[in-house]
């Protein structure tokens, strides 16, 4: 799963850009410290918080009553492709409730709704959505790539 999920990442961020015009960079809300402190775990916490990230904002877009063609190829790679392997990969280990840093990220996402909510859902606000986003699958295609990496070192 980690070996394709740059090349996946990679065809969500086009889509992304497909949904509008020029992401416009805009200072929002982002949970840095949550990453920074993902980043420093064990390769199965980072491919939960994957799966956490994937599954928030899956949820975030699903409540877009609109649904053009590059939204739901985006959906339906998050949800068939990203979601689906990192669930699998997170059912072989231990059970445990979710971490500070996946609750973190969760209360990240309930705000970007409400925002996104309040808004109306207006294409203004769209703009600021995908930047966010954006800037979520960045992060997490860094932190996928930690995963590989510390995969790789235990196989060595």
């Amino acid at each position: 799963m980690i070996s394709q999920y740059r090349a996946k990442n990679n065809f969500c961020l086009s889509l992304l850009q497909e949904m509008g015009g020029e992401i416009v960079q805009v200072n929002g809300p982002f949970p840095h410290q949550a990453y920074s402190e993902i980043e420093k775990a064990k390769a199965e916490d980072q491919v939960r918080f994957l799966a956490e990230a994937t599954e928030q904002i899956i949820s975030l877009f699903s409540a877009v009553s609109h649904v053009d063609r590059a939204l739901d190829d985006f959906l339906n790679i998050l949800k068939t492709r990203q979601l689906t392997e990192l669930t699998k990969c997170t059912s072989t280990y231990a059970k445990r409730g979710r971490s500070p840093t996946e609750n973190k990220l969760r209360e990240h996402f309930r705000e970007l709704k409400n925002f996104w909510k309040k808004a109306n859902y207006s294409a203004d606000s769209l703009e600021r959505i995908r930047n966010v986003v954006r800037r979520h699958l960045w992060r997490m295609d860094f932190v996928a790539a930690n995963v590989k990496h510390k995969l790789l070192k235990r196989t060595n």
